[in-house]
């Protein structure tokens, strides 16, 4: 149960109610609405409205967006896949590992998630932060180990641990070149590898 302020009741069903909202929510939410976000998502429609119909014939704009960034991701991830797929003796090592659907046409065309064996994201972050935009995709502490905690959508998802602490979420947008992808990944590839010793 929750405060009864001033006697109010949830005004459906007379219970108790967990926030009290003010007289222009009918009492059933406290606090107002956010109204620039729901102005800036008002603005995003009409821009993608706007740019429907693109400079490149009968494809609608969005849809051209979307094949770029999946285009972009891909290379991203290829980028990786290639700069460290080799360990220190020369034998092909599973080093980069995608979080998430393994049916990429069920991924988001703009993000990539993936996992760096024995990679600490957190320490990854901090050298080239000021480089490269991307986020850790754990919550892990900058010490390894096997118990280091990270997040529980990895867990659930099934991601091991020494992949989990290196996990980066990776996010291109329409305006991303490949000249942006192949920067980024060669910035993740060199600090990775000063990881590794190699």
């Amino acid at each position: 149960n929750s405060f009864n302020e001033n006697g109010r009741t949830n005004p459906e069903d007379g219970g108790s109610v967990l926030l009290m909202g003010g007289g222009q929510e009918l009492g059933r939410r406290g606090g107002t609405e956010n109204v620039p976000y729901i102005v800036g998502m008002g603005r995003a429609a009409k821009m993608l409205l706007e740019k429907r119909h693109s400079a490149f014939g009968n494809v609608d704009g969005w849809k051209y967006n979307s094949k770029h960034m999946e285009a972009m991701r891909k290379r991203l991830l290829l980028n990786l896949i290639q700069g460290l797929g080799e360990g220190k003796s020369g034998e092909v090592m599973s080093i980069v590992r995608t979080n998430g659907p393994s049916d990429p046409k069920q991924r988001l065309p703009n993000t990539l998630s993936v996992g760096l064996k024995d990679i600490r994201s957190g320490v990854l972050l901090a050298n080239i932060g000021n480089i490269v935009a991307c986020s850790a995709g754990s919550a892990c502490h900058s010490s390894f180990s096997q118990t280091m905690s990270y997040s529980a959508i990895l867990k659930a998802m099934g991601v091991p641990p020494e992949y989990a602490i290196g996990t980066l979420r990776l996010s291109v947008g329409p305006d991303t070149t490949e000249d942006d992808v192949d920067f980024a990944s060669e910035v993740i590839v060199e600090e990775a590898k000063k990881q590794l010793g190699f």
